[in-house]
């Protein structure tokens, strides 16, 4: 392979699949700072350790040890108070106001030790992986923020439902090897008692290659992560345990796109990782390409069960903006999985547009006596657009119009509705058709012209 790609294509291989596609990715991790609670071993003061010693050499009375150390009564007293809040001595008062004092097996222990254990509140920092559930280590130098993975255009990995970590979530034998990680040379071992409270939860990103393997004789499909100079067998399971390979829109790659990208990185290496960022799509029954955006014509129709592979296409691939005008909303397609990666596009700073909605002549927000959203769907969208002010979402007041436009690479203008309808070919079959078009003015021109109507709404 060219030294344009991060990896050598052809050191990567498995039995009965073949490498079909390939993107520069960033795996989420969360920074959490974490207050916990040590037992810190803290040395004792000359003046303590002296009384200790002094106790276990036999002197009781408090006149007695006063007399040994040479300290003034006032002194003594407030040392033995201490030493007693400690649980080092047991201080016993007299009625003729000479006390005594002995140790307890604490105090024998310090005395061995000249040491005190002693509890205390620390604030650390942790690395935790939302796939694999534990704590890890990486050096923070080489990990990114938000706002660099969006400015190197790499595809943030989807969290595919991994909740963020809570103080439950964090295994106490995680946090006593970073302790013991953290600790410096010649530093006494810390025994943890427990985890206070998580402070702050920072999302950053391990940067990788995702790699996406096709079966040679079906239509199975796999994804792994290139990192660290392997591929991660333990995020590979886990992201399939949690149902991301059809979140990144595995099943739609297809088994020889990887040849024409080699090709032409022959020609052009710089440029290989640039060709892979948006995938070809097929239908869902294993058929002929119907989408490879890198080379498509200006102008194509496209059939009804081509349009859920670029409506993910954009969900997933989209860099700059996204716009969907759909006359009807329904939760069946704004699914809780539709949900999460839209909000994937908003945390990296995707404008989104969402123009909706017909009324019936008497003005009702219905038509055909339906209603323009389902009120599941409803309320996850003003969910995101409550948080997130770069996403609009609007009631048109009449539109019949379906688009889908994605950052400048394609608009699609159809019969299809794109929030309402899966387009399952499985399912009844079902006409719709519309028109892929890839050329920049007249995707600029129909951005335009949805925008307006959103903004200004339909009120002829």
């Amino acid at each position: 392979m060219s030294d344009g790609l991060d990896f050598d294509i052809e050191q990567i291989s498995r039995p009965g699949f073949k490498l079909a596609h390939f993107k520069d990715a960033a795996l989420p991790i969360y920074q959490l700072t974490v207050k916990i609670l040590t037992l810190e071993r803290k040395p004792i003061n000359p003046i303590e350790e002296g009384c200790l010693r002094a106790i276990d050499a036999g002197l009781g009375l408090t006149r007695e040890i006063r007399e040994f150390l040479g300290l003034e009564p006032v002194v003594l007293n407030s040392v033995l108070a201490s030493l007693n809040s400690q649980e080092l001595i047991n201080y016993i008062g007299a009625s003729d106001g000479e006390a005594t004092a002995s140790l307890t097996i604490k105090g024998k222990a310090a005395v061995d030790t000249a040491h005190m254990s002693v509890p205390e509140e620390k604030i650390i920092k942790l690395m935790f992986d939302p796939y694999l559930k534990r704590v890890v280590f990486h050096q923070s130098g080489l990990l990114w923020r938000p706002k660099e993975v969006k400015s190197e255009g790499k595809m943030e990995v989807p969290l595919c439902g991994a909740k963020r970590p809570e103080v439950e979530d964090v295994p106490l034998e995680d946090i006593d090897a970073a302790l013991e990680r953290l600790r410096r040379p010649y530093e006494d071992s810390k025994e943890l008692l427990a985890i206070r409270r998580i402070e702050r939860r920072e999302m950053l990103f391990i940067p990788c290659t995702m790699l996406y393997f096709r079966s040679e004789a079906g239509s199975e499909t796999q994804v792994a992560f290139y990192l660290d100079n392997k591929i991660s067998v333990e995020h590979e399971n886990a992201f399939r345990d949690l149902g991301g390979v059809e979140e990144v829109g595995a099943k739609h790659i297809l088994i020889d796109q990887l040849s024409e990208v080699v090709s032409q990185a022959a020609i052009a290496p710089d440029h290989a990782s640039e060709l892979l960022q948006a995938p070809q799509v097929a239908d869902d029954a294993g058929g002929e390409a119907n989408l490879a955006p890198t080379a498509n014509p200006t102008l194509k129709n496209i059939r009804c069960h081509e349009h859920p592979g670029l409506l993910e296409d954009a969900l997933l691939n989209s860099k700059e903006r996204l716009m969907i005008i759909s006359p009807w909303i329904r939760h069946q397609v704004v699914t809780d999985r539709f949900v999460r990666n839209l909000e994937a596009l908003l945390r990296g700073g995707v404008k989104v547009y969402i123009g909706y909605g017909l009324v019936d002549e008497d003005g009702k927000d219905r038509a055909g006596g339906k209603l323009a959203i389902t009120a599941k769907a409803e309320r996850d969208l003003n969910d995101l657009a409550k948080r997130f002010k770069n996403l609009t979402f609007a009631f048109i007041g009449n539109t019949h119009r379906k688009v889908l436009v994605s950052d400048c690479r394609y608009a699609v203008t159809t019969s299809f509705n794109w929030l309402s309808f899966k387009g399952d070919p499985r399912d009844k079959p079902r006409d719709e058709a519309g028109i892929y078009i890839a050329k920049s003015d007249y995707i600029e021109s129909t951005f335009k012209d949805c925008l307006d109507l959103i903004q200004k709404g339909y009120a002829h």
